[in-house]
């Protein structure tokens, strides 16, 4: 069978059969006696990830964002990075270097030591990076630390990415739509905050809303129950739904990109946190609860199971409205 007939998440299934990996939380973890190393990777394409008219050092911020976000799903304090890049030998060298340039960039700003990688030729852009982080076992938040009878929330603002996409793909204003869908914020301090006021479960929502539910109901068996018109949506997202057609609540919920965390709390800390939160000038907005049953969403009238897959590879692309 084709991969492309099977999807990202059947498949590393499948693999994890093989492997034996017993977690599945946004970094793999070393126990430390007191502490946990933290450790992810993640990888970018030209055809996949970089649009064209792309400045290249934002392709670098965006390389070095996304991995840092991982630590960050965990609530982990980044420390290190590495590279590995297969790249063309007509790749221009300025390009190269300003790639570089945008990684180091958001290294400094969050105090991240660069301490190598490799580089190999080959017959495309593909840029890997690797972050390693590290957090005390007792604020260290993983995938599995989610229960029934908890609050599910979220860090800031759904569906800029989705919206620069719709930007970028139908022309409306195509720089701007890049620098949507690359501009990405991992949440390292939010989430640290959060874990010390009792958050539990966190994952960073690179796959989209619907898809980070449907997988860890999956992955874990919780069910959630989401408020439809509790999500909060980014400011652009009433523009891109005008210009393609689609629900504002599947550009914010479907598609994916935004690296914000999705978390919980459990319901007695609920009151406590969001207060918290508001004194340490944390966006957090809270959408639902976990149970025993399926993944379901109220619109206002009625109930509805949760079919949004959000973005996932070797599957065919969501699509907004008029836009693929």
């Amino acid at each position: 069978m084709k991969l492309k007939n099977i999807g990202e998440r059947s498949i590393i299934s499948r693999l994890a059969s093989i492997t034996g990996l017993p977690y599945r939380d946004d970094c793999s973890f070393v126990d430390e006696g007191d502490h946990y190393i933290l450790i992810t990777t993640d990888s970018i394409r030209k055809d996949t990830h970089i649009p064209e008219g792309t400045d290249p050092h934002l392709a670098g911020m965006f390389l070095a964002s996304i991995n840092l976000s991982d630590i960050a799903a965990m609530a982990g304090e980044p420390l290190s990075f590495m590279t590995a890049y297969s790249i063309t030998s007509d790749l221009e060298m300025d390009y190269l270097e300003s790639i570089e340039e945008g990684m180091m960039s958001v290294l400094r700003k969050y105090s991240v030591d660069f301490i190598g990688g490799d580089l190999k030729e080959g017959d495309d852009l593909t840029l890997v990076g690797i972050a390693i982080g590290r957090q005390t076992k007792r604020l260290t938040r993983k995938r599995s630390d989610i229960a029934k009878g908890q609050m599910i929330g979220y860090t800031n603002r759904l569906g800029r990415a989705a919206s620069g996409y719709i930007f970028y793909r139908s022309g409306y204003d195509r720089r701007r739509g890049i620098s949507m869908l690359l501009g990405v914020e991992p949440r390292i301090r939010e989430a640290i905050k959060m874990s010390e006021y009792g958050a539990r479960f966190m994952m960073d929502l690179s796959d989209g809303l619907y898809s980070s539910l449907n997988q860890m109901k999956q992955d874990y068996g919780v069910g959630f129950r989401i408020v439809r018109d509790e999500i909060v949506y980014d400011d652009s997202v009433k523009k891109a739904s005008e210009i393609s057609g689609s629900d504002v609540y599947d550009i914010a919920g479907n598609y994916g990109g935004d690296y914000e965390i999705l978390f919980s709390v459990d319901e007695d800390n609920y009151r406590d946190f969001q207060a918290a939160m508001e004194s340490e000038h944390i966006e957090v907005h809270f959408i639902g609860e976990t149970w025993t049953g399926d993944n379901i969403m109220f619109d206002g009238n009625a109930w509805h199971p949760v079919t949004g897959r959000g973005y996932e590879h070797f599957s065919e692309e969501p699509k907004l409205g008029r836009i693929i």
